[in-house]
């Protein structure tokens, strides 16, 4: 391992000759780019181990190399295994660890670190990708006094100069609201900036801090109504796996108010919205008051009535509820092969049926070798399910109804072969 007062040049070295080695014809192919951020990330191990020897400007240097690095590859080479996000996060991890503690330092290497930070983010490596470039900025709001913070906010108004030939001005205008946000509070404190935060609110992210802020504060009235304000303002979109959807965020603040009647009054809503997760989240709460037994049948037939019907298997087949869950394939054979699986012991004559008429209806529909192999497919997981005698009659109906497609005739004598 290279000493730690050397590791900006190992970086450049090792970066630069990875990029030569693994560009073809001009061109960083997805493979190729997954072998530079390997090398990447091999730097990225040295700038750790930098900062664990308390080499903390050396390993910010190298840090934001490397940061902008991964941004100018992004613009160049097939990225599309995620493999340079998990650098440049990574990077911006290890730039968030060093400005952390440089911070707490003397002033001298506080304003060293902003400096370089101002350097990096100027350069046009960060042109087209603002989020990057304001989130490198944002590590340095740490670093600042009053009078580097000034310096930071003038940096701030160069590049809100030409703003509206920008690609999306107004996305890059509350990026620059919210960091010089951050930059005021952490001069000012919370208190101080309220008004700021409060006028801007309209922002996600803000918000989202304001919710944050009233939670801290144990004022979970004003939490709850930053939240229903969002929810009526978006008027009906979920986003059911995403956990900073609005709805998730305000179950949350239930959570942390203790209240449990509104945490089952917000779980039900969400598990409605189709959110499957959230029946375990009733199920705890129910359980705590004793009325669990009592509560799931009538969750379960609510649950039914909304328009999810995935979500509503998808409980059936977590609480083994396989009468209900046959009742709901039978009513609407949807993925009927994914559900068959879990009720095929139980009710083979039923799920035999329900298999036949659907693949009846696939093979009316064929009208080639890869659709006949899809139906045949089927026929032979009825096999593996002992349905021998149902798959038998079926290839018999197909030969004797299309007697002229030779290769649907082709594919069930595979199927024959398994009887």
């Amino acid at each position: 391992m290279a000493e730690t007062n050397d590791i900006l040049e190992v970086a450049k070295m090792t970066i630069s000759a990875s990029i030569k080695c693994n560009t073809v014809r001009g061109f960083i192919g997805w493979h190729s780019c997954d072998n530079i951020c390997m090398d990447m990330h091999d730097v990225l191990d040295m700038c750790e181990d930098a900062f664990k020897r308390e080499r903390y400007q050396e390993s910010l240097e190298a840090d934001t190399y490397v940061l902008v690095s991964g941004v100018k590859l992004a613009s160049c080479a097939d990225s599309s295994s995620g493999m340079l996000t998990d650098v440049i996060m990574r990077a911006f991890e290890l730039i968030d660890l060093s400005t952390q503690t440089i911070a707490k330092l003397d002033a001298a290497m506080r304003k060293h670190a902003l400096s370089l930070i101002i350097k990096e983010a100027k350069k046009k490596a960060f042109d087209g990708w603002d989020s990057w470039r304001y989130e490198l900025l944002e590590k340095a709001v740490c670093l600042c006094d009053e009078k580097l913070a000034a310096k930071l906010e003038k940096l701030l108004d160069i590049f809100l100069e030409d703003i509206e030939n920008d690609y999306m001005p107004e996305y890059k205008r509350q990026e620059d609201t919210i960091l010089r946000y951050k930059l005021h509070r952490h001069l000012k404190g919370t208190d101080a900036v309220k008004d700021e935060l409060y006028a801007n609110l309209y922002i996600r992210e803000m918000r989202i801090i304001a919710v944050k802020d009233a939670t801290d504060a144990r004022n979970y009235n004003e939490a709850e109504k930053l939240c229903l304000e969002q929810i009526k303002k978006e008027d009906g979109r979920f986003y059911r796996n995403t956990p900073e959807d609005w709805n998730n965020i305000l179950f949350d603040v239930y959570v942390q108010s203790g209240i449990t009647d509104k945490q089952i009054e917000q779980a039900k809503k969400i598990l409605f919205l189709g959110n499957e997760g959230f029946w375990d989240v009733l199920k705890r709460l129910y359980q705590s008051q004793g009325i669990w037994e009592s509560q799931k049948p009538i969750l379960l037939k609510e649950l039914k009535q909304c328009k999810y019907s995935v979500c509503y298997r998808s409980v059936l087949v977590e609480e083994n509820e396989k009468k209900l869950l046959l009742e709901a394939v039978t009513a609407n054979p949807y993925n009927l092969f994914y559900y068959a699986q879990f009720l095929v012991m139980d009710y083979p004559n039923e799920i035999y049926e329900l298999c036949a008429n659907y693949i009846r209806e696939q093979c009316a529909q064929a009208t080639d070798r890869r659709l006949y192999k899809k139906v045949c497919k089927d026929l032979l997981q009825l096999i593996k399910w002992k349905g021998n005698a149902t798959a038998k009659l079926l290839v018999d109906e197909f030969k004797a109804t299309y007697p002229r497609r030779s290769a649907l005739l082709d594919e069930l004598q595979k199927v024959e072969k398994k009887l």
